[in-house]
């Protein structure tokens, strides 16, 4: 080999650690400017700590928030097994930053590793190979995933995977033995999963792999199974509490405007391109890399659906991330205006979620320590028992005392009731059948459910702009008359200790 190699002679194979060393760095980028925000590490959601609390109760032996309590409080089958080391101790709490950051690793690798196996980084598609490597994982939020601390990155990386296995069995004509488990797995991880799964299992009995494509599908189908009927053999419904929150009015309500949501376009573009590309690049009528555009599409829509889209724009980035790493295998071999077209969701995409790394995410941590940790606080150290909350993550972490969880998460009856809405007052009646004494709501959503006879505190209230959250002020309440001066006392030396951002005020007739 002449050490006179020109960069255009360069083998591609820099392009899976050129992404690696992106989405690290951004990643790295993001928690650093969170901590000089925040002042403390945090996650910035409180979903988080839902995941480890019922990893906490997985390694007692339960399943839920509550020791004795079934609960399906989180909707990943296999993401709360994964946070089961250290239950009960400080490091728990870092797990899921470990596992955020190794599946931010593993999805640049696979993406620099599609690249590779689509032809990008040499001759003429070096360049363009090189932005897709370094700069577009970032354009498309794959840092931001991994920073929400939930499984999404974990789900991201398995659709990549099947992404990879799929070009390379449609160039080569080669079954890549994790492809399979790529399918099998992606499902442990989210329930939306399913789509890809069982289209990628029907791209191999397509191309003749019939007993690998059925045996495919059959697992990503079990996976789901078994966990159903987990479910319903600790006494619970096949489906968890957290995504029967998600149905019903609420979503029904997202499908009727999914057209004039912004967290929508990216998506929306990709069903525009997808098909566009069959017609700027005609090789692929006749190359079989063309049976991608089908697939993609329809694992677009399925999410379209029956996804969800937003907060914190972590559900719709594996599908976005899948079907545009096919998007731009799609155009390798088609000129600049193919190259062109696949950058279309890319564009699109960064006009959505780049804002968010600048403003909406290094907030967000400092709004759940200023919030959710501080009730945590006043729940674990100072009122030290049973608590009724609708944000359930950090005060139910670590609390040894019964967490009454009246959005739904972690209380089935509670879910029900609140999307029934026949019975009034139920929250009150809730709390007392469990001897709570005390609640943290957001008036807006519970303040026509609560006990009659329950006394306002004050209330917590963020200074600035808060995100994700659902509101900047907490109530806070005595769920009986009598209990009202005790717990006024506690507050009154919980609040000396709120960090800055951080205010409680009391309500004038519970100081008398």
């Amino acid at each position: 080999m002449s050490l006179d190699m020109t960069m255009e002679d360069a083998p591609p194979a820099s392009l899976p650690l050129l992404a690696v060393a992106s989405v690290l760095l951004g990643f790295a980028a993001l928690q650093a400017v969170a901590y000089l925000h925040a002042g403390v590490f945090e996650y910035p959601l409180d979903d988080v700590y839902i995941h480890l609390s019922v990893a906490e109760q997985i390694a007692a032996g339960g399943y839920g928030v509550n020791a004795g309590e079934m609960a399906a409080a989180a909707s990943s089958p296999l993401y709360p097994l994964l946070l089961t080391p250290f239950a009960g101790t400080e490091a728990q709490r870092y797990l899921p930053l470990l596992w955020n950051t190794t599946a931010l690793a593993l999805c640049g690798w696979l993406w620099g590793a599609i690249l590779v196996q689509a032809g990008y980084g040499q001759g003429r598609s070096r360049d363009y190979g090189l932005f897709a490597a370094i700069a577009v994982p970032l354009l498309v939020n794959m840092s931001g995933i991994a920073f929400t601390g939930m499984e999404h990155s974990l789900h991201m990386a398995a659709s990549l995977a099947v992404v990879l296995g799929l070009l390379q069995l449609l160039d080569e004509d080669r079954l890549s033995p994790w492809l399979i488990v790529a399918i099998v797995l992606a499902p442990a991880f989210r329930f939306e999963a399913m789509a890809l799964s069982l289209l990628a299992a029907g791209m191999l009995v397509l191309r003749g792999r019939w007993a690998a494509g059925l045996l495919a599908a059959a697992g990503a189908v079990a996976v789901i199974a078994a966990f159903m009927g987990t479910l319903v053999a600790l006494g619970l419904d096949p489906l968890p509490s957290s995504v029967q929150a998600k149905l019903g009015n609420e979503v029904s309500e997202t499908r009727r405007t999914v057209l004039m949501q912004k967290n929508s376009w990216p998506l929306l573009a990709m069903l525009l391109t997808l098909p566009l590309m069959r017609i700027v690049n005609p090789s692929l009528r006749s190359n079989p890399r063309g049976l991608l555009v089908p697939l993609l599409l329809l694992a677009v829509l399925a999410h379209l659906v029956a996804g969800r889209v937003g907060w914190m724009n972590r559900y719709e980035g594996y599908v976005l991330v899948a079907s545009l790493a096919g998007l731009l295998a799609l155009a390798a071999e088609g000129g600049k205006l193919a190259r062109g077209l696949a950058l279309i969701p890319v564009l699109v995409s960064s006009y959505v979620y780049l804002p968010h790394y600048f403003g909406t995410y290094p907030n967000a941590t400092r709004s759940i320590d200023l919030q959710q940790a501080q009730m945590a606080r006043f729940a674990k150290e100072f009122h030290a028992g049973p608590v009724a909350v609708n944000d359930l993550g950090w005060v139910a972490w670590q609390n040894p005392d019964y967490v009454l969880d009246i959005w739904g998460l972690g209380s089935i009856e509670a879910l029900r009731l609140r999307r029934n809405g026949s019975e009034q007052r139920w929250a009150g009646r809730l709390a007392a059948e469990r001897g709570v004494a005390f609640a943290m709501i957001y008036d807006p959503w519970f303040e026509a459910t609560i006990g009659e006879d329950w006394v306002r505190l004050g209330e917590l209230k963020i200074a600035g702009q808060f995100r994700y959250s659902a509101f900047g002020e907490v109530a806070f309440y005595a769920t009986a008359p009598e209990l009202a001066p005790g717990l006024r006392a506690k507050l009154e030396a919980w609040e000396a200790g709120l960090p800055e951002g951080a205010s409680f005020v009391f309500e004038k007739d519970a100081r008398q």
